[in-house]
């Protein structure tokens, strides 16, 4: 199950191919989980069990998330866009809106100065700075 999409997300991978697809919408009660089925030898049941429970949409993983970001609520930050960079003020973190992809959260809504809200889909200098 992927949080912030409606439909079951199907992936499926042999060796170095791999393809994933949002499929069916999830029924009204169904439960909302995810199996996954690994077939190989020598596998880290434990490193492997670590790495999926760190990506569990919890209270305390967003939390760690947030933590990681670069700039805190309110500290002013240049944002790249079409007519290039633009200043502006950072008001939210992990943010989301019915626009956007399935299951994607964009690091930081932004601010700009003109007042227009704009969100930055990753926490890189290319395309989010100190302003």
């Amino acid at each position: 199950s992927i949080s912030n999409a409606d439909d079951k997300f199907v992936y499926q991978a042999v060796h170095m191919l791999f393809r994933g697809n949002f499929d069916d919408k999830w029924e009204a009660g169904e439960p909302r989980e995810s199996k996954l089925v690994f077939i190989g030898k020598n596998l880290d049941e434990k490193e492997l069990r670590d790495g999926f429970n760190a990506c569990i949409d919890t209270p305390e993983v967003l939390e760690k998330r947030i933590k990681t970001l670069r700039f805190a609520m309110g500290t002013k930050v240049e944002c790249k866009t079409g007519g290039g960079w633009v200043k502006g003020e950072v008001v939210a973190h992990m943010y989301r809106d019915e626009f956007m992809p399935p299951g994607m959260v964009a690091p930081y809504q932004v601010k700009l100065d003109s007042g227009e809200l704009i969100w930055a889909p990753e926490d890189v200098n290319n395309l989010i700075r100190k302003g």
